[in-house]
């Protein structure tokens, strides 16, 4: 079987790309009661944010709990990154039910250069919650 890989460019339109590290990609990070604000990607290269979907299989609990999706530059506190979009993932919402989040509309916010991290940062108290998120990226040509 033969894959394709899609690059996306900076105008929106879409280029084949030549190799598997042009292509797009998917990072995930999961959480589990204990879980604590976390990095779970660092960019080797510029790209661009596409999507983001959390989804929660054990409902938190003890009260509110969310968590944020984060672009944090190299030197930056985690809880000091810029969320890369409205509202937040509900830890404590119905369970087995994606959650797409909307992505920010600010320019720039979305896109990641090399040596940028994605981390999630939880609010509240997780008590039960079980779940993860999914945050998809392209290359930026």
């Amino acid at each position: 079987m033969s894959s394709v890989n899609i690059m996306q460019n900076t105008n929106g339109s879409a280029t084949l790309g030549s190799s598997p590290d042009q292509g797009l990609h998917t990072e995930a990070v999961e959480w589990i009661a204990t879980s604590v604000d976390k990095y779970f990607y660092i960019a080797t290269r510029p790209e661009r944010v596409t999507a983001i979907t959390g989804r929660t299989s054990v409902a938190g609990t003890g009260g509110a709990a969310t968590a944020t999706i984060r672009k944090v530059p190299s030197g930056t506190a985690l809880t000091s990154g810029t969320a890369l979009h409205s509202g937040s993932i509900n830890l404590v919402g119905t369970i087995d039910t994606n959650q797409s989040l909307t992505l920010s509309t600010t320019p720039g916010v979305l896109d990641l250069a090399a040596g940028d991290a994605l981390a999630i940062d939880f609010t509240g108290t997780l008590t039960s919650a079980v779940g993860c998120a999914s945050v998809s990226l392209s290359p930026k040509a």
